[in-house]
């Protein structure tokens, strides 16, 4: 095989697994989030977190599309990107709130907050089991966690009163699972890139 065939092998292997890594590293965004939120408490850690979440979104967005653009679409793709959805913005969120010391001390706040990741797990099956080229059905788990990332941050930023913090993280929470099981339809977004849809 010659060094030109080599490269041009090589160079197609890195491009046809380009969407795969980009949803590794928003697992990996995830992860972090979840052993930050596991190991140290504090704002910063907070806004860190929700970052992370931020950034895991936008990976998201673009593993797809990318996928998409370049004929590199396949069943490990779609099965690996929902592992990581359920982990960055089912399970993440939901690790970042509970550093949260009023809604950490609110014990009635765990059956929502178990609920929320189900919701999405629920929503992501759902997903991968249909035929959705023009419209989702339901809210996608990432714009769910994309919204309780704002969320976090815009309560770092402006301390709400205890009972305001536990009943806007309830509302919030539940309003959001309910959406993500939810039939109603969301176009998807056309981005301007050879008509590429997500």
């Amino acid at each position: 095989m010659s060094h030109g065939h080599k490269r041009k092998s090589t160079a197609t292997l890195l491009r046809k697994n380009l969407p795969n890594f980009l949803t590794l590293l928003n697992m990996l965004s995830g992860l972090v989030v979840v052993y930050l939120s596991i190991g140290q408490k504090g704002h910063n850690y907070a806004v860190l977190s929700c970052i992370l979440i931020l950034i895991a979104a936008g990976l998201d967005t673009f593993d797809g599309a990318i996928a998409r653009l370049v004929g590199a679409e396949s069943d490990f793709g779609k099965q690996l990107d929902s592992f990581a959805d359920l982990i960055s913005f089912g399970i993440a969120p939901v690790a970042v709130l509970l550093t949260v010391e009023a809604i950490a001390a609110t014990p009635a706040l765990l059956f929502i907050l178990v609920l929320y990741p189900a919701a999405g797990a629920f929503r992501l099956a759902r997903f991968n089991l249909g035929n959705y080229t023009d419209h989702f059905e339901g809210l996608p788990i990432t714009a769910a966690g994309f919204t309780q990332a704002c969320f976090i941050l815009l309560l770092c930023r402006v301390p709400l009163p205890a009972p305001w913090t536990v009943g806007l993280t309830a509302l919030l929470t539940a309003l959001l699972s309910i959406l993500m099981v939810s039939t109603f339809k969301i176009g998807k977004i056309k981005l301007l890139l050879k008509g590429t849809r997500f």
